[in-house]
Parts: C-alpha cells; sequence; structure tokens
C-alpha cells in the first residue's frame, strides 16, 4: 500500500496503480479518453493531465504530467483541480471538440458519452473554432461495426485493442495531424469474433453497433447476468426495455473475461425477443397443436406416467437450463416419475476454442455443461442422448438448446414415442411430434445459477417475466411432481440454491449468499472472488 495526497487529502492505495486507478480506488474522477486499464497507455489525448510533487522531492516541485501512465508511490502529492490543471484540461478539450459535430441528438453515445460528461463538467462552455470543419466520411469496418468518423477523437483504443487483444490489427491511422483518421486496411476489415468490444471501449460516439444503432437510449433497466453463448460465462449487463432485451453488454471480471466478451454472445440474444416465441401451454389433436391449461397437461402427464410407470418414460435434462432446474428435473425423475432414464440434452462440441491473445472463445456452446454434469452424473449426452428413448414408451424434455436440430432417425424415434412433452421456449423439431408443447423461459426471464468449465458457479438475474402464461421451469417441476404424489415444496429459486449446496457434495459451500455476485469455484471451500481493486475500482467508476 502506498499514502498519497491528493487535493490535500491523505489516502491510502494499492501498490502499482496509474494515478487514475488510484482516483478511481478512492472515488475521484480524473477525465481521460485513450487510457484504459487493460490496454498499454500512449498519453495521447492528454486529458488526464495533473500536477504532482514526486516522492522524496525537496521542494514544492509541481509538474504537470499524465495521470495515466504516471504511477503512484509513497509520499506523493497530487493535485487534480488547480487553476493550472483546468485550464490544461480546457485546453485540451478544446481541440478535441474543434472538429467534433454537434449531433448529440442523433448520435447513439448520447447519454453515456464522456465527450458529453467531461465537456460539462471540466470544459470551456464555448468553442473560439469559427473556420470549416472536417468532415471525414462514415464507414463500415465490418459486419457489426460502423465508423463515424466525424467523431472521432484519435484515442486509438480501438486500434489497441485489435492489436494487443485481439492479435488481428485490422484498424489503424491514415493520414497525419489533424487529418488523422481512424480506419481499416485495405481488404481487411474488422471480422474478428471480438469486434463488437471496440464499441464498448470508444469513449465517445465514433464507433457503433450496426445492431444497437439508433435502436434506443440508453435510459434503460439493467440486469447483472451471464452469458449463455458458451461454457466460458462470461459476466455481462442485459439491458431491456418495454419487454424487449435491446443490448448485452460485457461487465468486468477478471478471472473470467476481463472486460470483454465474444460476438457471438453479444449477438445472440435475438432468439429471446423472436415473434414465434411459445407463450401458452399446446397440445396435439390430430396434426394441429391447440391451446389447454396447465391443470389439463399436468393432468395428462400424471396419467400417461401412471399407465407407463418407470422405466418406460424418460426425462431429459437441458445444459441450457440452471442448476437449479437441472436439480429438480433429477428429483423429478427419481421420486416422482420413478425411472432412471435420465439424458442431458446438450449441442454436441464440433469445432475447436478460438484462442485471441488475450481472450478465448470456448468451443463447448452449452453454458452449463459442468453444472449438469456435477448434478446428473454420467448420463447419455451429446448425440448419444436418444438413446435414452430405448424401450421407452414416452418422454418429458427440456429444451431451450437454441437451433438445435434433429435427424430423421431421432424424428421417428420421437415420433414413435405413445407420449412426449416438451417443454421449451420457440417452435423446434423437437416440438413437431410433441403431444403436449408447454412454454418454458430463457435465461433473460429466469433467475439462478449456472457453472462454467472453470467450475465456477454464477448468477444470473431475470430481465424480464415469462411470456404469456409460460411458467419458469422450477415452477412446472414442483406442479407436476406434486400432480405425481412427490412432495416438492419450493418457493424460490434461492431456497433450491441452497438445497443443492446443502445436499450435493460438488456443490458443497455453494450457498446464494457465497456464490454473490462474483461467483463461487466449486470444491474451492470459499468464494473465489477477485481482487476487488485497481480494474474492478476503475470499471465500477467508468465503465457504462
Amino acid at each position: 500500500m502506498a499514502t498519497i495526497t491528493m487535493d490535500d487529502k491523505e489516502y491510502t492505495v494499492s501498490d502499482g496503480l496509474t494515478v487514475v486507478q488510484a482516483a478511481a480506488e478512492v472515488g475521484k474522477t480524473i477525465p481521460h479518453y485513450c487510457y484504459h486499464p487493460a490496454l498499454r497507455a500512449p498519453a495521447n489525448c492528454r486529458m488526464c493531465l495533473i500536477e504532482l510533487t514526486p516522492p522524496g522531492a525537496p521542494g514544492p516541485i509541481r509538474q504537470l504530467a499524465t495521470a495515466c501512465t504516471t504511477r503512484v508511490g509513497e509520499g506523493m502529492k497530487i493535485v487534480n483541480d488547480s487553476p493550472r490543471v483546468k485550464a490544461a484540461r480546457q485546453q485540451t478539450l478544446s481541440f478535441l471538440l474543434i472538429h467534433h459535430p454537434l449531433d448529440c441528438t442523433t448520435c447513439d453515445q448520447a447519454g453515456e458519452c464522456y465527450l458529453q460528461d467531461f465537456t460539462y463538467d471540466f470544459g470551456p462552455d464555448r468553442s473560439h473554432y469559427v473556420e470549416t470543419k472536417n468532415t471525414p466520411p462514415r464507414k463500415t469496418l465490418g459486419t457489426h461495426v460502423d465508423l463515424f468518423s466525424t467523431r472521432c477523437v484519435v484515442c486509438t483504443r480501438c486500434v489497441r485493442f485489435c492489436e494487443e487483444v485481439t492479435g488481428t490489427a485490422e484498424i489503424g491511422l491514415t493520414h497525419r495531424g489533424a487529418h488523422d483518421e481512424i480506419d481499416v486496411y485495405p481488404n481487411r476489415p474488422l471480422e474478428n469474433k471480438l469486434s463488437g468490444n471496440v464499441v464498448d471501449i470508444c469513449p465517445v460516439g465514433a464507433l457503433v453497433s450496426r445492431d444497437f444503432m439508433y435502436k434506443s437510449r440508453p435510459w434503460f433497466k439493467k440486469v447483472n447476468s451471464v452469458c449463455t453463448g458458451c461454457s466460458k460465462g462470461c459476466n455481462i449487463t442485459t439491458e431491456f426495455r418495454e419487454g424487449e432485451i435491446v443490448r448485452l453488454k460485457p461487465r468486468y471480471h477478471a478471472d473470467v473475461n476481463d472486460f470483454w466478451m465474444c460476438d457471438d454472445g453479444r449477438y445472440g440474444y435475438h432468439h429471446v425477443n423472436a415473434e414465434d416465441r411459445l407463450r401458452i401451454p399446446m397440445k396435439r389433436e390430430g396434426d394441429d397443436l391447440v391451446p389447454t391449461g396447465w391443470n389439463a397437461a399436468f393432468d395428462a402427464i400424471k396419467a400417461k406416467v401412471n399407465e407407463h410407470g418407470g422405466d418406460k418414460i424418460a426425462v431429459i435434462a437441458s445444459a441450457h437450463g440452471t442448476n437449479e432446474e437441472i436439480y429438480l428435473i433429477k428429483r423429478f425423475a427419481s421420486e416422482a416419475v420413478k425411472t432412471s432414464k435420465i439424458g442431458l440434452l446438450a449441442k454436441p462440441i464440433t469445432d475447436a476454442d478460438v484462442v485471441y491473445p488475450k481472450f478465448t472463445i470456448e468451443k463447448d456452446k452449452n453454458p452449463n455443461r459442468a453444472g449438469a454434469s456435477a448434478l446428473l452424473g454420467d448420463v447419455p449426452t451429446d448425440n448419444d442422448v436418444w438413446s435414452v428413448l430405448k424401450g421407452a414408451k414416452g418422454a418429458i424434455v427440456f429444451g431451450g438448446v437454441p437451433d438445435h436440430k434433429l435427424d430423421d432417425a431421432t424424428k421417428n424415434a420421437l415420433a414413435g414415442l405413445d407420449f412426449l412433452v416438451v417443454v421449451d421456449i420457440l417452435p423446434t423439431d423437437l416440438s413437431e411430434t410433441a403431444d403436449y408443447v408447454l412454454p418454458g423461459t430463457a435465461w433473460t426471464e429466469k433467475d439462478g445459477t449456472l457453472t462454467n468449465s472453470q467450475k465456477r458457479t454464477q448468477r444470473i438475474h431475470r430481465a424480464l417475466p415469462p411470456l404469456g402464461n409460460a411458467l419458469n421451469e422450477w415452477e412446472f417441476l414442483t406442479h407436476a411432481a406434486n400432480a405425481l404424489g412427490a412432495d416438492f415444496d419450493y418457493e424460490s429459486v434461492e431456497q433450491i440454491t441452497d438445497e443443492i449446496a446443502a445436499t450435493v457434495e460438488t456443490f458443497a459451500n455453494a450457498t446464494t449468499d457465497a456464490i454473490g455476485e462474483r461467483g463461487y469455484v466449486l470444491g474451492s471451500g470459499e468464494p473465489k472472488a477477485e481482487e476487488l481493486t485497481a480494474n474492478y475500482a476503475y470499471a465500477v467508476k467508468y465503465w457504462k
């Protein structure tokens, strides 16, 4: 730890921090554009200027320095609000705004723009520049990202990201001086699988997401959650308004995803907003599915289970389900249906990990394979999952695996069952021959936990209520089990989480409180939370 003085007040901060990070750790703001803690610091925007007296200086030496490249030391004295500092920052902002258009009313970044924020807090109230502005063109950099060059302050965060994090180096600077422009190199569009992150780190409205462009102002509701695109378990923020998911953004976690997420996860939410989402229970009459009620569905399940009994009924869980759902499915199968035929529906692993210098996209596209394996044990899964249908007369299948396709042999096997219940969120190959198609909930509509490939159990939080008459899967399982004479007495997801921690050895001590918002590594004996300093403090203060 180092003791420093900032604006005449003494603070104790972590060793080795930049002044920007140290200020964030004690709750003070130092404006900056080019600096990002996960990238090298070029000190090219000059917005973070401070006055400082170095440790051990023989007198009141107060030199201007960049807070993004200066690291704190014992006894350092920092001045963040002197007239000299304020004048330097105003001059910097004046230059940054010379060619910037006044298009905040149409800019996607409005409301979460540091050019707006820092101009209001630190800048001059008017421009003295009356000459003709440069108007470089708008550019399409890649499939997901456009560049409004007129808004760019040439902080080079995007350049450094593509050099240091992805190693693909598609973005660079063209021209010189006041005519500097960001652009992609010829025949090298921005197509790496982390491209959306350059929009996140752009401090102004220059780089924009084509998926989010003109969709919404940022004054919407947000919840913390976990990406379900693969087994990595990137921490994210789910942003929503008026019953619709509008954007996913990465949330900092040093031990999982740092500041980043991949494009597959970022843009893979659209099925949640699909018009053909299942909303009401349906039963088959001839070739058609017609509306029915939940009680009728529970009665039908009870009748068929009682008719066939035990191992004539297969129950198949989903590797896209939460730990709480999978735990109840196992209890439901063994205690209510009284069957040993349990399988796990999962996307088979067909690709390799995509490895970048500072980020890996995992090949397993199931967000909870690790949790399901710990809870269910060695059960048929992937392409072998349908082996549990051998000798069965009926099946209850929990889907929720986006774009899951069945081969003809599996379709024929399902069609040959006397009774098939499918719980899912969209019409799929599974629902084509189902006797009952029951609406489940997407990950954005449920609370619970997922266990990633590190064996870190993390929380997801509900952003939206279940659609229509859909039930959360844990509620469906509770009602269905009780209809069959089992004793399921659950009133909340947290109750199930804590029961798992108390009864499943692999999940020992992984209680709701222990998991918290940063996760719990199974078998560790204690929460494996990141060190809550430095980049974490920076992320809390500056990451929008």
